[in-house]
């Protein structure tokens, strides 16, 4: 019976220390799966996103102007341009 157990042990032992390491790259490797099926469930949004950004942009004049004008602060010629945020903050403190 003693002899059998320490088979048993010397094979669970054996096993062990072949199959460990693969079974630990196997995880490290699972776990970087998740990893990037995450990152790319996030890429995909923000893919989709941008998408319908540039749809609109393509297709909206007046979308396009409002973002133009407020990114880069553009005026039409003969406009005149109120700093509202300069007002906003100049009232807040007093």
């Amino acid at each position: 019976m003693a002899k059998r157990k320490a088979w048993l042990i010397g094979l669970v032992v054996g096993g062990l220390l072949l199959v460990g390491p693969g079974l630990v790259v196997l995880l490290q490797m699972a776990w970087h799966e998740r990893r990037l099926a995450r990152e790319h469930r996030a890429l995909e949004r923000t893919h989709h996103a941008l998408a319908q950004e540039y749809e609109r942009l393509s297709s909206d004049p007046v979308y396009l102007e409002r973002v133009v004008r407020a990114t880069f602060k553009v005026a039409r010629p003969n406009e005149v341009v109120v700093p509202l945020e300069a007002i906003e903050s100049s009232e807040r403190s007093r």
